[in-house]
């Protein structure tokens, strides 16, 4: 691990783990997730599969940070440069236990809307930003200021490279969290064929 920004810890493959771990627990009741699993049992097992290939390619190709070694929270970042991630980064980067883990237990049901939510993605962003692809606090550290502390300083840096950040949810109550940190809405729509909605947000530097 290496403190590349002040007050946060840069993950790597050693710690890759233990972060998915902690989204786990943090994406557990996530409307994605439940929706195409609405087995507890079912959702706990492709959440494993399906956070670790966010931390894998975010530590292959972008920036993931943890608020401290306790790991009481975690985020993914991704240069627009590195996005999308291709098939063969894919192949380069995440194990294939992992791989092969997400399509044993049903990830191929989630393929649409994933390629429905880049397309929304890369319409909304024809231009040089930072992806916060993923962020999950442990549950027991929710609402304990641990978002902020994973936000801030990353995107500082950002603002400092004079870059726009982006991301995307599914979870309206997290709407207003991003809205504070200065993220406002670029695009709400419904995702074809299914209840969900996505809201995909932009954050202009300050």
């Amino acid at each position: 691990m290496s403190n590349d920004i002040e007050g946060l810890i840069r993950l790597n493959k050693s710690n890759a783990k233990s972060a998915v771990e902690v989204l786990v627990r943090a994406f557990r009741n996530y409307p994605l997730l439940q929706y195409y699993f609405p087995s507890e049992v079912e959702r706990e097992k492709i959440s494993y599969y399906f956070l670790s290939f966010a931390v894998f390619t975010g530590i292959s190709y972008g920036e993931v940070y943890a608020t401290s070694p306790n790991l009481e929270g975690v985020a993914v970042w991704i240069p627009s440069t590195n996005y999308p991630v291709t098939f063969w980064r894919l192949l380069h980067s995440v194990p294939p236990l992992i791989i092969f883990g997400l399509g044993m237990h049903g990830g191929s049901k989630m393929r649409r809307l994933g390629e429905y939510i880049d397309t929304v993605h890369q319409r909304l962003t024809p231009f040089r930003h930072w992806f916060l692809q993923t962020i999950g606090i442990a549950p027991q550290f929710q609402g304990k200021g641990y978002a902020g502390k994973l936000l801030r300083p990353m995107l500082s840096k950002i603002d400092e490279e004079g870059l726009p950040c982006y991301l995307e949810t599914l979870d309206e109550q997290n709407v207003s969290l991003y809205k504070h940190f200065g993220f406002i809405i670029a695009d709400k729509s419904n995702v074809p064929e299914t209840s969900l909605t996505n809201w995909a947000m932009l954050r202009e530097a300050q």
